[in-house]
């Protein structure tokens, strides 16, 4: 079992791993567990939809060489850390706001149009880092639900 998950999440994890979802490897592909928007259950409901399948992150969020990698398995929780889903990284990326197309902005699915998507993510980034621009590098993840 993955050190410091909850009991809710341990059960969780378990679950999935008794299930036929759950790869082989999935105990060695456990990366981390994580919420959208500080453990929100909005930003759980846009994953669980389908809506959302893009996020991004602050390199320094992760230790050097820590960032999931295609075929991560995290779990997503929502409010209060209630765990809801496990997710695969399908890909990892280094790019600034201003990289990420259309595609990505609309994978992203928290905001409805370019210049609010831009807003909203310069608002939140400057709230955990106050010299975040545009241009500050971010890990772009693209991912999808795997479990249930």
């Amino acid at each position: 079992m993955p050190d410091g998950l909850t009991p809710d999440q341990a059960a969780f994890w378990a679950a999935f791993l008794a299930s036929p979802a759950a790869p082989a490897d999935a105990r060695a592909r456990f990366h981390s567990v994580f919420s959208i928007g500080e453990g929100s259950d909005a930003g759980a409901a846009l994953v669980l939809s389908g809506a959302k399948t893009a996020t991004s992150s602050l390199p320094g969020d992760f230790a050097p060489g820590a960032a999931p990698v295609p075929g991560s398995l995290s779990l997503l929780t929502a409010a209060a850390g209630r765990p809801v889903a496990i997710v695969e990284t399908l890909s990892m990326a280094p790019m600034s706001l201003g990289d990420m197309d259309a595609d990505f902005r609309a994978a992203y699915a928290e905001w409805p149009d370019t210049a609010s998507f831009l807003r909203g993510t310069t608002d939140w980034y400057r709230g955990l880092d106050p010299a975040f621009t545009a241009d500050t590098p971010l890990l772009a993840e693209r991912f999808r639900v795997i479990w249930p």
